[in-house]
Formats: structure tokens, C-alpha cells, sequence
């Protein structure tokens, strides 16, 4: 038998077995219309009475105070002056290379009073390059700084920005330098009182 009339076979077949099922339900004729018949809730009844208004409370003028008595034996708080913490940059010392990596001394961070987020922009094998990143960084005004750490038995140099007061600003400072610098960092915990993140 030819393939072409083969397939016409089979898709004259496949039209009769359609019609065979679908025509049935399209020409039923019957309309299947459901009433369904809602009754509402009666009206409320509302009394017609007029409401009585309150009548107006009339206040006496409060009377001046002239006697206040003075209280010797306590003594008046004090205000004192708070002098805000001066935030300076420190030069982060160069990492001292020893034949020994447990003998390295880590850079110390700036640490700051307050703040919680730090965002971390790279990690280096190079300590030329995270530090030549960190003072690109620091000329145009935002807090770097490097921490030496060990990774798969490497010494790794982490490029920090912060830190930061809150998680917002952490994350709007992380986009700003993703724009400026096509890098991709992350917002992480900082800890100020250990310099952990």
C-alpha cells in the first residue's frame, strides 16, 4: 500500500473516532441551567426614636499653681558631654611572609564601635593585588581593608569594604561597588568586638 494513502487512512480514521465522541455532547440540546434560589436576611428593625444627645459637662478653669515645693536633697541629673570616637584611618601593616604560615602575622582590621556587615569583594592569591584593589578602594572613600587567611592550605588576602550599621546600606554599598567595579561581593555578619566575620 502507498504511504500517502496510508496516512490518509489512518487521518480520516482518527476524524471519524472524533466526531464519533465530540458531536454526541455538542448537539445533546438539552441546556443544563441551574436556578438556585437565595433567600436574604430580613431587614433589621431600627427604632425611629431620636437619639438624645449628652449634655455638655462644663469644666471650672484649672486653678495656677504658685506653692511647688523645692526638693533640696535630690540632686539634678547632669548632663555630660559625649565626645564622639574620632575614626581614623590606620595603615593596615603588610603582611610579614615567614617560611612558617602559622608565624604570619594577620593585618589587623580597623574595628569600629558600631556596625555589623562588612562586605567582602574579593579574595586574592596575590597580596599586591588585593592591596593595590583595597587602596583603589580607600582614594575613593570607602573604609577597605585585607585579611590574610588560610584556604585549602593557601594563603588567601580577603579585600573587605565596611564596617557597615545596618544590612540595607551594607547591600546598597555592595550594589554601588558592583556597578563601579563589575565585582560581585557578598554582605557578611561582622562581629566588632572579636573582628570575626
Amino acid at each position: 500500500m502507498d504511504d500517502k494513502l496510508k496516512q490518509r487512512l489512518i487521518g480520516a480514521l482518527v476524524l471519524i473516532i472524533a466526531a464519533v465522541v465530540f458531536l454526541p455532547m455538542l448537539l445533546s440540546g438539552q441546556d443544563e441551567t441551574v436556578s438556585v434560589e437565595v433567600e436574604a436576611p430580613e431587614q433589621p428593625v431600627m427604632s425611629s426614636e431620636p437619639i438624645e444627645s449628652a449634655a455638655p459637662i462644663e469644666l471650672s478653669a484649672p486653678e495656677p499653681v504658685n506653692d511647688i515645693p523645692e526638693a533640696e536633697g535630690i540632686p539634678l541629673p547632669v548632663e555630660e558631654e559625649v565626645a564622639e570616637p574620632a575614626i581614623s584611618e590606620a595603615p593596615v601593616a603588610e603582611p610579614v611572609l615567614a617560611p612558617e604560615p602559622e608565624a604570619a602575622p594577620a593585618p589587623v582590621a580597623p574595628t569600629a564601635t558600631q556596625g555589623d556587615w562588612v562586605i567582602q569583594l574579593g579574595s586574592f592569591s596575590a597580596v599586591a593585588n588585593a592591596e593595590g584593589f583595597k587602596q583603589k578602594l580607600v582614594e575613593q572613600g570607602y573604609n577597605a581593608y585585607t585579611v590574610t587567611a588560610q584556604a585549602d592550605g593557601k594563603e588567601i588576602t580577603r579585600v573587605y569594604v565596611g564596617p557597615l550599621l545596618d544590612r540595607e546600606s551594607a547591600n546598597r554599598v555592595r550594589d554601588e561597588l558592583s556597578r563601579r567595579h563589575e565585582t560581585k561581593g557578598f554582605v557578611t555578619a561582622f562581629d566588632a568586638a572579636s573582628g570575626k566575620r
